[in-house]
């Protein structure tokens, strides 16, 4: 049974900028949709995209809302991770605290 949570993984996050006419933004692990959806709402003005998988696989990445919801791929499923337990709270804003650091270095901001 999963009862610890995870407080702490490696988690790479990448951006490679195209000149200012796109920027790829590469997330680790499996992560929902609605990270891409909120990236793309706090980037706007030229295009993004969003690719999961990308360097590691460490397990499921839920959001806040997922979270809260619990359930298989919230908490269940990170079991075939060899993951302690679900993510502690803050999860999602760790992951955007990575996501602006890399898109800042590529010379985009909100």
């Amino acid at each position: 049974m999963l009862d610890h949570p995870v407080h702490e993984t490696a988690y790479p996050v990448q951006a490679i900028r195209f000149g200012k006419s796109l920027t790829l933004l590469a997330l680790g692990g499996e992560v929902v949709v609605d990270y891409a959806l909120r990236a793309k709402a706090e980037y706007q003005g030229e295009p993004l995209i969003v690719a999961a998988y990308s360097n590691s696989v460490m397990c499921y990445i839920p959001t806040e809302k997922i979270l809260r919801e619990g359930g298989y791929e919230a908490v269940d499923n990170l079991v075939y991770y060899g993951q302690p337990g679900p993510f502690a709270q803050g999860v999602e804003a760790r992951v955007f605290d990575a996501i602006r650091e890399a898109m800042k270095k590529v010379g985009r901001s909100r």
